[in-house]
């Protein structure tokens, strides 16, 4: 049994060439992150998005949340799959990048699928289990010194 799979360079073209092509809000989203230089590292690769369509289509997930946007691709591609009912809540500290985002979201005309909650993550997880909000798929992307802390 495989323990892991490294994906390079070479896979990753693999998955590429045989999915279906990007949105074109993706494919902008992802020219402007190319311009930013090394913080792009934050947004998640291609492939990793193609996975979480995956995930949201084959499980019928309607309620997301994202804790760390950074630009917004990642929050798009999911949102791209969710289906009309389905909503995602993002949660992250900047509000330069998010704005970013928000503008992508609306070009993509998703502006009333993802809401972007500007503070500290932990804060805002608290108000949300006070509310008992629930959610089909979480996906942690945000400060990795507190990936356990957003867990719990």
């Amino acid at each position: 049994m495989i323990k892991s799979l490294k994906i390079d360079e070479r896979l990753e073209k693999y998955i590429s060439d045989h999915s279906y092509d990007l949105h074109p809000t993706q494919k902008e989203l992802l020219n402007y992150n190319d311009k930013l230089g090394d913080i792009k590292k934050m947004q998640i690769s291609i492939t990793q998005a193609y996975f979480f369509q995956l995930l949201i289509k084959t499980n019928k997930v309607k309620n997301i949340l994202e804790i760390g946007t950074f630009t917004g691709y990642s929050a798009l591609s999911m949102g791209l799959s969710l289906p009309d009912d389905g909503n995602i809540i993002c949660l992250d500290i900047n509000k330069k990048t998010s704005e970013i985002a928000k503008n992508f979201f609306k070009k993509a005309k998703l502006e009333n699928k993802i809401q972007i909650i500007i503070g500290p993550a932990i804060e805002t997880l608290k108000k949300l289990k006070e509310q008992k909000k629930l959610f089909d798929l979480i996906f942690i992307d945000a400060d990795k010194e507190n990936y356990i802390n957003y867990y719990e």
